[in-house]
């Protein structure tokens, strides 16, 4: 069974309670789990990711027991509702209430964000109705009131599976944490292990310890302490860690980290009292040490043996990482380890942190669901796609920065501004020995071109349905030969000459690419401060502005009617592509596009093309006219329809409308596969625009360029026809 201790504010990096520690200590085994929590609550993005680690666990089978030893606030009341068993001592206490932000800016800004705590709001609210059954209706006006709930009114309203007996010892201040409506006696006791707690007849005793052997480390020490915290246990036992802390300390000269546990345990005088601060800080400081080397040892694949060594040896974390460095370069991991640096994590797990962590990007941004759907709409028919964060779930950029710069090899404990860390993991080469450096810019700048890709292909369009699509390997202008340009080929004579065929000059059409592009710009204080709407809005607002772009060119393309290298305009009767009298649509309108598209040749003149009318392109209001007589068995404008077939049923493989056609002509083309009259071609075949980002931060920020570069022409008049219309 393994046992998690939540005592202090969820998401504390320095307490070892941050999500990322606990998510170690919790992935660490296969057994049940055993949450004690005393805590005011904290940060809810963090809180949020532990409870979707333990929910996991349960999901995997394992079972997970929630013990509320004193106070169970704000988001460690989140976190309690996953229990499959939520055990409340009985003189402990249970506070529900909104989440709470801070948001400076004008109203826009300041809208977002209550906008944001509702969305938040949601989430907990359905977290809770899942425990009690109560209905978002009822949960609402208790989150308002901020609800403090004794244990007897937490088991009413089902927050809780049952009550546990406890001591009424007091140690635990909630004044200090601001909430609007504590309790009048806010000392409440901070852990139940005191009162010992009622146990089934047949349950086995806990065997007395006789040897203060057990405590002469300060690891032994705290294992004692939280075996009794979850036990319980008597007088005496608490007399027996407090010697025993005593002789530690003296050997040590540390603060009494056995009076630590009189004081927060059992004593309220006033001597014990004074000491209680520098005690909790000791007892505070030797679990970090703790959770730290055992959260680093798992991550780079240590044996348990050799992690319980380094814990039970009093080794210092910063000792113990250089521990591990020496041990990965004994297991032939050297490559992937500087000359007296820092362990950093290899390739794999490199890979791995940068998948995840933009994958989290993504879902904070709100917009996994539209990188799920591009996926979906590129690869039909394969297994959808889905954005999973995994274990970076919650984690807030600033932590991403850290987790950067501690894979790249640079220390950051020393670092306790989230402004210099988002700094250094913009800019930092880690170590000027390793030369490594960060993976947080990439994070960011794959989440941007994964968002703008994804934008770009589920933005609706029309072009790709009747133009062809090509590739250019410059910005010059690129010769497009029209197909069919030789006729027939030449016989061969009895001497076996074979005879060159030149290419006539109106043969051939030219086009050009261009760029188009914007800049986007992530601020340093956005980063610091999650503020995630350059990705949710920018990046997608681009990336549609990219694929709108190409509509809108095509369009001027074919409205211009441009000239082409013969002299005359795309559509002219010269041509035979425009026909000489304007028709509504119908079959026989239809059928004369068809005719005059087959009637094409070679531009020898010799051969027909036989192209056939493959897509109509009309103005929408014309869409249902098109369809009808496409898809009618009989004639729709005969007088007698039952009488007359429809000749040209099923002859257009595709009916496109658009609102971009405002007039009443209509045109008709050849498949664009084989035969295009116009072209968009795109520089290297990149389909989709892509980012540019400058090394380093600007004065304000960093910025990406986003560009796209392409190019549009008309490039075979045969394979087009121009209906005016009536």
């Amino acid at each position: 069974m393994t046992d998690i201790l939540i005592y202090g504010i969820v998401g504390d990096e320095w307490d070892g309670l941050d999500a990322k520690t606990l998510f170690g200590l919790i992935a660490s085994s296969d057994d049940d789990l055993v949450v004690r929590i005393n805590s005011p609550g904290g940060y809810v993005m963090e809180g949020l990711a532990i409870y979707n680690a333990l929910a996991s666990a349960k999901g995997a089978g394992r079972k997970v027991t929630i013990h509320i030893d004193g106070l169970a606030a704000s988001m460690a009341s989140v976190i309690a509702m996953i229990g499959d068993e939520i055990i409340m001592a009985d003189n402990s206490l249970l506070m529900i209430h909104n989440p709470w932000d801070v948001a400076i800016g004008d109203a826009r800004e300041l809208r977002a964000a209550a906008d944001k705590l509702d969305v938040i709001r949601d989430q907990l609210v359905r977290i809770y109705s899942g425990q009690t059954g109560l209905t978002a209706d009822e949960i609402v006006p208790m989150l308002d009131a901020e609800t403090w709930l004794t244990s007897e009114q937490a088991l009413e309203q089902k927050f809780i599976t049952s009550v546990t007996e406890a001591s009424s010892a007091a140690a635990c201040d909630v004044t200090a944490f601001g909430f609007r409506k504590a309790p009048e006696t806010p000392r409440i006791s901070a852990m139940a292990m005191i009162g010992k707690p009622k146990a089934a007849a047949s349950a086995p005793q806990r065997p007395q310890e006789t040897t203060m052997d057990l405590y002469k480390t300060r690891a032994a020490l705290v294992a004692a302490i939280d075996k009794y915290q979850k036990e319980g246990g008597t007088q005496n036992e608490i007399d027996k860690i407090v010697n025993s802390a005593a002789a530690l300390d003296a050997k040590d000269a540390l603060p009494s980290t056995g009076a630590l546990a009189l004081a927060a345990a059992a004593t309220a005088s006033t001597a014990n009292a004074a000491q209680s601060s520098d005690v909790q800080a000791a007892i505070a400081t030797e679990r970090t040490r703790i959770g730290g080397i055992r959260s680093l040892g798992t991550k780079h694949g240590m044996t348990a043996a050799f992690i319980d060594d380094l814990v039970n040896g009093d080794t210092t974390l910063a000792a113990a990482r250089e521990k591990i460095l020496d041990k990965l370069a004994e297991g032939g991991d050297a490559a992937n380890v500087g000359h007296n640096s820092p362990a950093r994590v290899t390739v794999d797990q490199r890979d791995k942190f940068r998948e995840g962590a933009t994958n989290w990007l993504l879902v904070k941004a709100g917009v996994a669901h539209l990188v799920e759907k591009a996926h979906a709409l590129a690869h039909p028919g394969e297994k959808a796609l889905k954005i999973d964060p995994g274990e970076f779930r919650g984690m807030r950029n600033v932590d991403l920065a850290r987790e950067s710069l501690e894979n790249a090899g640079t220390n950051t404990r020393s670092m306790r501004d989230p402004d210099m860390i988002v700094r250094h993991a913009m800019t930092s080469q880690a170590a000027v020995i390793t030369q490594t450096t960060s993976d947080f810019p990439v994070l960011f700048e794959n989440a941007i071109h994964r968002i703008l890709q994804a934008a770009y292909a589920t933005t609706p369009d029309t072009w790709t349905r009747f133009c062809g699509i090509g590739t250019v390997t410059d910005f010059r202008p690129h010769t497009r030969y029209l197909r069919g340009s030789f006729g027939a080929l030449d016989q061969v004579n009895e001497a076996g000459e074979f005879k060159n065929k030149p290419i006539p000059d109106l043969a051939r059409e030219m086009i050009v690419a261009k760029t188009v592009g914007n800049m986007i710009n992530l601020s340093r204080q956005a980063i610091v401060n999650d503020d995630m709407d350059v990705f949710s809005g920018l990046a997608v607002d681009l990336g549609r502005a990219a694929k709108l772009t190409i509509e809108v060119d095509v369009y001027a393309l074919l409205n211009s009617n441009p000239v082409m290298n013969d002299g005359l305009p795309l559509f002219d009767a010269a041509h035979g592509n425009l026909a000489a009298t304007g028709a509504a649509p119908s079959v026989a309108a239809f059928d004369a596009m068809d005719a005059a598209m087959g009637a094409q040749k070679d531009i020898s003149g010799n051969e027909y093309l036989e192209i056939g009318l493959d897509r109509l392109l009309v103005p929408r209001s014309l869409r249902g006219a098109a369809i009808t007589i496409n898809g009618s068995e009989y004639d729709p404008d005969a007088v007698n329809k039952l009488q007359k077939p429809n000749i040209v049923k099923g002859l257009l493989s595709d009916v496109i409308a658009t609102q971009r056609l405002t007039g009443p002509a209509y045109y008709g083309f050849a498949d664009p596969s084989t035969a295009p009259a116009l072209e968009v071609v795109f520089l290297n075949g990149v389909t989709e625009p892509f980012t540019d980002s400058q090394d380093g931060w600007r004065v304000d920020g960093v910025e990406w360029k986003v560009r796209h570069d392409y190019g549009t022409g008309a490039v075979n008049y045969r394979s087009a026809y121009k209906q005016p219309g009536a």
